[in-house]
C-alpha cells in the first residue's frame, strides 16, 4: 500500500512528537526529587520510546 504525501507528513509529525515527549519525560525524571514522580516520568518515557520503536518497525 502506497502512502500519500499527507500521510507521510502526518507520520513524520507523530514520530517527532514521540521523540520529543521521550526526551522531555526523561529530562523531568532527572529533575524530580520525589521517587514516585521520578518513576512515573521514567515509565511514561519508556512507553513513548516503545511507541516510537513500534511505529518505526511497522514502517520499515
Amino acid at each position: 500500500m502506497q502512502l500519500s504525501t499527507k500521510e507521510l507528513l502526518y507520520l513524520d509529525d507523530i514520530l517527532t512528537l514521540q521523540q520529543n515527549m521521550t526526551k522531555t519525560l526523561n529530562d523531568y525524571a532527572t529533575r524530580c526529587q520525589d521517587p514516585q514522580l521520578k518513576a512515573l516520568c521514567q515509565n511514561l518515557a519508556s512507553r513513548c520510546q516503545n511507541s516510537f520503536n513500534s511505529l518505526v518497525r511497522h514502517l520499515g
